[in-house]
This record gives C-alpha cells, structure tokens and sequence, in this order.
C-alpha cells in the first residue's frame, strides 16, 4: 500500500472500474493472516529471509520518495530565485546526492583504508551513471516507442567532455604515473579541473559562452 502511494499509483482503475489499491489491501490482508497465522513466537517462519528483501524493497521506495521531494524543493527554489534546473543540478543536488559519500570517504582514508574510498569513490558515481541513468532512459524509451531524442547543445558538450577529461586522465596518471600511489598534487589537479568544468557548465547555461552546434 506505501508503494502505490508512494509513486502515485493508488489512481489506477484495473478496467476502468476496481481500483487498484483496493486489490493490494485485500491482497496484502490476505498475506498478514497467512503470516500470523503460520508464525508463532519461539521460532522464525521459513521465510523469515523474504523479509529482509522485503526491508530492502521498502527502503528503495522511501529514497525515491524522499529524492522527488527534494527535487521538487529545488524546482521551487528555481523558480523563486528564477534559476535553471541545469544549474541546480550540476550544484545542489549534485553537492547534496555526494555530501555523504564525501564525508565517508574522508573518514575511511584517515583511517588507514584508502583503497576503500577510492573505490567507493568511482563506484558510486558509477551506480549512480550507469543505473541511475539507464534505468530511466529504458522506462522513458519504451513508453516512446522505443527512443528519446535529446537537446543536443554546447552545454551537453561540456558536460560530457568534463566527465571524459576527468576519467581519461584519472586512467592515464593514476596507473602510469603514480602507479597507484596517490599524490597531493594529483588531488589539486582533480580540484581544478571540477572549478573548471563548473565554472564552463555555468557560463555556458546562463549563455555567456555561446556556441552554435547546430551546424556540427
């Protein structure tokens, strides 16, 4: 029941007349009576495992939730303050979704753990590219009949080729030049370069920098 109010699925009517929240709750009432009836106190039920992918369901569906506010906050703080969502993303939300990795990661390389957080440091953006990006994009192409066209412009340009400097030359330095032993200069050089490719992306949506690819 959380799940369809959740994503806003409680409005749909199975043939156009019994809705479908009422078959989850008698469905879900039928579920809680088989439970409470085949478990008892002194022992788990067989499957007591399903539970816990049951947790991890429930808490997916709670980040999802929570994430649609907090993109609705930032929608609203754009309007207010007439600020693009580009712009939002590529600072707020983009500061607010890696704060916490951030502090984790610290924390871990002070301990003695470095390859951890360097680790997590490119597997979460990665999760977060690759399924985070590509689930959307497959639901968004099959309700388009198969594709999505996408706004090419400069500004998409920018954000790609930020992304590629900093994997191509993380690839080259790290392996090749330091041989996996990381150096503080490597650490001001990725700083810059994030200074750098924000600043770009900025001028480049408030159209300061102005670059015509409709003719590329």
């Amino acid at each position: 029941m959380f799940a369809l109010f959740a994503t806003n699925q409680y409005r749909v009517l199975i043939g156009g007349i019994f809705p479908l929240w009422a078959l989850f709750l008698i469905i879900c009432t039928l579920l809680s009576c088989i439970v409470l009836w085949l478990s008892n106190n002194h022992s788990p039920p067989k499957w007591h495992p399903f539970f816990a992918f049951l947790g991890f369901i429930v808490a997916v569906i709670w980040i999802y939730s929570i994430a649609n506010e907090v993109v609705n906050i930032l929608q609203l703080f754009g309007v207010v303050f007439q600020i693009s969502n580009a712009i939002l993303g590529l600072t707020l939300l983009a500061w607010g979704n890696s704060i916490g990795d951030f502090i984790a990661d610290t924390a871990l390389a002070r301990k003695g753990y470095p390859r951890i957080g360097i680790s997590a440091c490119f597997g979460g953006p990665l999760f977060n590219l690759l399924l985070g990006v590509g689930i959307p994009f497959t639901i968004g192409c099959i309700k388009n009949g198969g594709s999505m066209a996408l706004d090419f412009n400069f500004h998409l340009i920018v954000l790609t080729g930020g992304l590629l400097l900093s994997l191509l030359s993380t690839y080259i330095i790290a392996p090749f030049v330091l041989k996996f032993f990381m150096r503080r200069w490597f650490g001001i050089y990725l700083i810059i370069v994030y200074v750098s490719f924000l600043l770009l992306a900025i001028l480049t949506e408030v159209n300061v920098i102005k670059v015509d690819v409709s003719k590329w």
